[in-house]
């Protein structure tokens, strides 16, 4: 359902995250705009401190922000709320001024990772999570860890296609 879009967000953040230059940062940034912040319910912004990534999740409605990790560590949520506000100084026009006071919660009983390699595929499944209309039964979820082979295949699967269909496009055009 939303799985490109989350796949071509991902992309563009673990490229600024390799390369670490200013220049791609404000192409990241450049997509975040007063239309598209005003037109979305919810933002996601996926996070990476030090070898771990964690998604953080604006929802505008409710004024908060959501928190989720797939490895608890008090350290991580501690450097929200300054990433909450360089986000907002980055791109203030695109936000409400009250934004950095929003409380910041974390979510409970999400599916915890055991080893230090699934991260990544955990914010994905995350945001997937974060955008669907249901309401998500965390202990439904809780074999995540026995189902990552899958997600990683699907994962793949998802960015082959995206690859195809660029080159299909390129190729009609």
């Amino acid at each position: 359902m939303f799985k490109s879009e989350i796949i071509n967000v991902c992309h563009l953040i673990v490229q600024y995250y390799k390369s670490n230059k200013v220049a791609n940062s404000k192409i990241l940034l450049s997509h975040i705009t007063l239309a598209s912040v005003t037109a979305s319910d919810v933002v996601l912004m996926p996070c990476h401190f030090s070898s771990h990534w964690t998604l953080l999740v604006c929802r505008q409605k409710e004024q908060c922000w959501d928190f989720y990790d797939s490895f608890k560590s008090g350290r991580h949520r501690s450097n929200l709320p300054d990433l909450v506000k360089t986000l907002y100084e980055e791109v203030s026009e695109a936000l409400p001024a009250d934004i950095i006071m929003w409380p910041i919660n974390e979510v409970p009983n999400l599916p915890q990772q055991d080893n230090g390699d699934d991260c990544g595929v955990f914010v994905m499944k995350f945001m997937e999570e974060a955008l669907s209309a249901e309401t998500i039964s965390w202990q439904e979820k809780k074999n995540w860890c026995k189902e990552m082979p899958q997600f990683r295949a699907e994962i793949a699967a998802d960015i082959l296609r995206a690859f195809s269909n660029i080159i299909n496009t390129n190729i009609s055009a």
